[in-house]
């Protein structure tokens, strides 16, 4: 008993360590950059997101020019077909260039004759834009906004296609939006270089205003605007998220919007008005051939993946497609009809990959109220019994 309690107490006392020291106390941290080098580097990095995303969000997009009269219309098409934005880390440079049509009605009494012209003017333009990008944030609003100050002129080059049957000035400013009118002269064969020379004045008015691109976190909205907008403040709503725009369609014209991302699927609320519209779902390619032919005069041959003829409401509904989805309008008789659709914010914001935060938007609050008021006026339509119309899902082109 005696050697175990001696050999126990040899183990113990072998095997007792020394206190161990204290631990070192942690560096002190340095302090966060907020100085004019953590700004220029925020800016680079803009910069940077911006070179590598701008243009991929761009390139091969259609979208609408305003009715410079009237606000809630457009009648005109800017399809982007190409672009490329470089930095050097200081500043900003894009090219963008591509194609576009509008609407154009106009009546002049010159030397004892009326002139009346109503047709679609297309075009051909390309823009060289420099300048610098600010970042701002409303942590209250969770928006996000991007201000580009161009930091000289605009290199602009626009085009005419076709024939101009007079001379219309003011046709390129109402085509910028926001440019001011320009009184037209009497018609003569000189039109498409007074157009080509007015229009490219008015698109360099716009670009040396600069604008904003403005992203809801929230919904992963984004828009752009014109001018700069107060911080944390949204642009309005813009075609597909509000039935208050409506695309103006004249004269067997053509009008597209998109493409649109649709892992989900695509599903479109549909209004018409003032007659009937042929209303197609395409894949991008396809899309992009119909306005080549239509610039080109030429019939189209393009296959869309649904179509329908919708006189006043319908609801599209596409199963999920491997192609980007492009919205093509046609008209179907001579007189003009209007269409305003909308895709549902919940498929939108999932489309884009879901919120870029946790949070419930208040700068929306303008696209909430628009909404309710359109729901309102469509209970009310279906109460007084003038839900004619289609509502039929969009049948499979053969």
């Amino acid at each position: 008993m005696r050697r175990l309690l001696s050999l126990a107490l040899i183990v113990a006392c072998s095997s007792k360590k020394e206190t161990p020291p204290d631990p070192p106390l942690p560096a002190k941290p340095e302090q966060p950059l907020r100085d004019a080098v953590g700004d220029a580097d925020l800016r680079a990095l803009v910069y940077d997101w911006i070179s590598a995303q701008a243009c991929v969000r761009m390139k091969n997009h259609f979208s609408g020019i305003k009715d410079r009269t009237r606000k809630d219309i457009i009648d005109g098409q800017i399809w982007i077909r190409d672009c490329k934005i470089t930095s050097d880390g200081k500043q900003l440079a894009a090219e963008v260039s591509g194609n576009g049509w509008q609407w154009q009605h106009k009546v002049e009494k010159k030397a004892g004759g009326t002139f009346e012209v109503n047709q679609y003017v297309k075009f051909a333009v390309t823009a060289k834009l420099t300048g610098t990008a600010d970042l701002a944030y409303s942590p209250k609003d969770h928006v996000a906004s991007v201000w580009f100050t161009p930091t000289s002129k605009a290199d602009v080059k626009l085009t005419p296609i076709g024939d101009i049957e007079v001379n219309r000035d003011d046709t390129w400013s109402s085509i910028l939006g926001g440019a001011a009118s320009l009184i037209g002269e009497s018609p003569d064969d000189k039109a498409e270089q007074t157009a080509s020379q007015k229009g490219t004045e008015a698109f360099e008015q716009q670009a040396a205003r600069g604008f904003e691109v403005a992203i809801d976190l929230c919904s992963n909205t984004t828009r752009m605007a014109l001018k700069r907008l107060p911080k944390g403040q949204m642009p309005k709503p813009t075609v597909g998220e509000t039935h208050k725009l409506q695309l103006e369609v004249q004269n067997y014209g053509v009008m597209m919007y998109g493409p649109y991302i649709q892992p989900e699927g695509l599903t479109l609320d549909v209004e018409v008005t003032g007659g009937s519209l042929k209303v197609n779902l395409a894949c991008l390619k396809e899309a992009e051939e119909t306005a080549q032919n239509f610039l080109d005069n030429k019939p189209n041959q393009a296959k869309a993946i649904a179509a329908e003829l919708v006189t006043g409401h319908a609801k599209l509904k596409l199963p999920h497609e491997r192609c980007p989805v492009v919205l093509v309008v046609r008209s179907v008789q001579p007189q003009p009809v209007t269409l305003s659709f909308v895709r549902p914010q919940g498929e939108t914001t999932r489309a884009a990959g879901g919120p870029l935060a946790s949070c419930r938007s208040t700068a929306d609050s303008v696209s909430n109220e628009m909404r309710a008021e359109e729901h309102k006026e469509q209970a009310q339509a279906a109460a007084a019994g003038s839900g004619a119309g289609s509502g039929s899902k969009p049948k499979p082109k053969k």
